[in-house]
């Protein structure tokens, strides 16, 4: 395999990969002057080009070429992505073929430890997995190690009653976040996913048929399913302001910019109204909870929510005790 390394050109502030090819010099941008970043894409070229495994390849070398060559062109790219940098930083320089079971589980105790959720390390390990197990499927890698599994963490029961959301909401004025409290009345009042809101994007805010559009031209639906939702009568006059003091491309942004991440800023604002427990999705799960326990069809709920009536008759159905009691009453009566 050729010897490939990083030189900088007088033309160019981006470094280069360079190759002798027989008697031809080849070079490929790597699309960035920073010379971490470099590497990195050093690194995942390098592999990349290789037909054997790699001698002593190691987790971030893996980890770069599987962002490279899958994970970057993924719908959501922006999940893996921060799985990698958080197992890049834990994992150093350890050799893919060390990257043992307990090796995994000391990566477990580590996130536990700093407070990490759950979910958001089996999102990791299964990132870790994905990447260790492509390499093996390339001939990149030998042997891809065993993996621990983590049992899912129980569905978070959380909703807030609307005494405690009026409390969110009059921490969210006053602390002038205009964004994050557009975010959480969009969130409340349609029940869409936090991704879905911040994607959105004002070309899918009708004012005219009152309507917003959560699913994104082009994209092929996933199993987690985007509506059209409604707009209230207040969410709506909270949109319109919204849209005469944006000059952005995307509903929830800042400084003109769109919004990666809400979450750090509403958990926050949550602790600030001192409330406990309360995150993004709690909002969805209240949209939910309030809705069953006005008495709308669950069926009709799971439609909003862009579910399966039975992922929602399975979540929901305690909050409707009367519907229940009464397909009983129904099956009982002679």
């Amino acid at each position: 395999m050729p010897r490939f390394t990083l030189i900088n050109i007088p033309t160019s502030p981006n470094l280069y990969v360079t190759w002798q090819d027989g008697n031809h010099s080849r070079r490929v941008s790597t699309r960035t002057s920073s010379r971490e970043e470099a590497e990195a894409f050093l690194a995942a070229f390098s592999l990349a080009q290789g037909t054997e495994p790699v001698d002593e390849l190691t987790v971030p070398q893996a980890l770069d070429w599987y962002w490279d060559s899958y994970a970057k062109d993924l719908m959501r790219p922006d999940s893996a992505d921060l799985a990698i940098r958080n197992l890049k930083t834990f994992f150093g320089s350890t050799l893919a073929e060390q990257c043992t079971i307990s090796k995994q589980q000391a990566y477990v105790d580590h996130k536990r430890s700093v407070g990490y959720g759950e979910e958001s390390i089996r999102r990791d390990l299964s990132v870790l997995s994905a990447a260790l197990r492509r390499a093996e499927k390339h001939n990149k890698l030998d042997r891809a190690p065993p993996f621990i599994s983590l049992t899912p963490a129980p569905a978070r029961e959380r909703w807030l009653t609307r005494d405690e959301v009026a409390k969110l909401f009059r921490r969210l004025r006053r602390k002038r976040s205009r964004h994050v409290l557009l975010f959480a009345r969009l969130a409340l009042y349609t029940g869409a996913r936090t991704m879905a809101i911040l994607d959105l994007t004002w070309d899918r805010v009708n004012f005219q048929t009152g309507l917003i559009d959560y699913r994104v031209p082009g994209r092929p639906q996933t199993k987690k399913r985007r509506t059209v939702a409604p707009m209230t009568p207040a969410l709506r006059r909270a949109l319109l302001a919204a849209k005469r003091r944006s000059n952005a491309s995307h509903v929830i942004s800042w400084a003109g910019l769109r919004l990666e991440r809400v979450a750090k800023a509403f958990i926050q604002a949550g602790i600030d109204a001192g409330l406990e427990g309360v995150s993004p999705h709690v909002l969805r799960h209240t949209f939910a909870s309030w809705a069953v326990q006005k008495g709308v069809p669950i069926y009709a709920v799971g439609k909003a929510l862009g579910q399966t009536v039975a992922s929602t008759t399975e979540r929901y159905a305690k909050l409707a005790p009367d519907d229940i009691a009464a397909v009983m009453e129904a099956v009982r009566r002679k």
